[in-house]
């Protein structure tokens, strides 16, 4: 016996990927208010599916299953205006989607087979926005979901100092709000990522291991997404270039999905504050501060890992 599901329902699944704190709110924002987009919506489940089949703690079909149906139940909920977020200031807020009317409209249809019908024939977007989907990307393609992604990289050193303002070194142990799939082993809790590593993790401070997870969850994304290099429903896109060079940015990604801007667009732009100068001075100053912070070993290493991002983004962009 095995797990099973119904086909899939979203036909225009779009992904805004990334590991934390590479600009994926920001694109989660702006993207939904291009043409015929529903609301973004924040799938950490999938980021806990995927982490657990990478520990093996799972088996793939529950995996696939799970993921299709959850997302068939998502798209089916958008449509009858059910379980919609309405706090102001969150991303998947339908307060801040250009056509937050429609979903008011919505609570009035009827349940039932019409609906699903609707999603199914839908040529709306369904944008999702994840964690780390990249850095498990040979587990996620086997769903065999129909997608385009939007995958976002950042500099190292500025990732390595927004984790540590966030607490991302220490944070796991006690805070009891989600912070992605844990583990527990000897009585303590760390983040998944470090499964098989923890007396390493316990030896570094807390900059250290903010800086230790950046190169790793990077690297893993890196080495899977070369692996889909010439993949044309991945598109690579860099945080800097991004808030400096935001309308050719927007451009690309109008051609790639095949879509255009609305009226809305550039009122959620102004209110992003995109385009704008990259604060090089904040920059510096992050990187001497992490610097002071960890080994020189684990400096050399963001070092490598920088000098590579800004050889067109990990050597990802060329043949593009």
């Amino acid at each position: 016996m095995k797990i099973s599901h119904q086909k899939i329902l979203p036909k225009k699944i779009i992904i805004i990927d990334g590991i934390t704190r590479t600009g994926k709110m920001m694109l989660s924002r702006i993207i939904p208010s291009l043409k015929n987009f529903e609301q973004v919506e924040y799938v950490e489940f999938i980021e806990y599916i995927l982490a657990a089949l990478k520990l093996k703690k799972i088996s793939f079909d529950f995996a696939n299953s799970f993921i299709v149906q959850t997302l068939n139940e998502m798209s089916y909920n958008k449509f009858i205006g059910r379980k919609q977020n309405f706090r102001p200031n969150d991303v998947t807020s339908v307060k801040n989607f250009l056509g937050k009317k429609i979903y008011e409209k919505r609570f009035r249809v009827s349940e039932g087979k019409k609906t699903f019908l609707k999603v199914k024939k839908s040529k709306n977007f369904f944008p999702i926005m994840s964690h780390d989907i990249m850095t498990n990307f040979n587990l996620f393609k086997k769903f065999k979901i129909n997608f385009k992604m939007i995958q976002i990289y950042r500099n190292p050193f500025d990732l390595v100092y927004s984790w540590y303002k966030r607490g991302w070194g220490d944070r796991w142990k006690t805070d009891p709000q989600p912070n992605g799939l844990l583990i527990r082993k000897n009585n303590a809790l760390y983040p998944w990522y470090v499964a098989g590593k923890e007396k390493f993790w316990e030896k570094h401070n807390s900059v250290e291991r903010c800086a230790l997870l950046v190169n790793d969850l990077t690297q893993r994304s890196i080495n899977n997404n070369l692996k889909e290099k010439k993949n044309p429903n991945i598109l690579i896109v860099s945080y800097e270039d991004f808030i400096e060079n935001t309308n050719t940015s927007i451009q690309k990604i109008c051609k790639f999905l095949r879509t255009k801007r609305t009226a809305i667009t550039k009122k959620i732009l102004i209110k992003e504050n995109c385009p704008k100068k990259y604060n090089k001075k904040n920059y510096l100053f992050k990187k001497k501060f992490i610097k002071s912070k960890i080994s020189k070993k684990i400096f050399n290493d963001i070092l490598i890992l920088e000098k590579k991002y800004k050889s067109n983004i990990y050597n990802l962009l060329n043949d593009k």
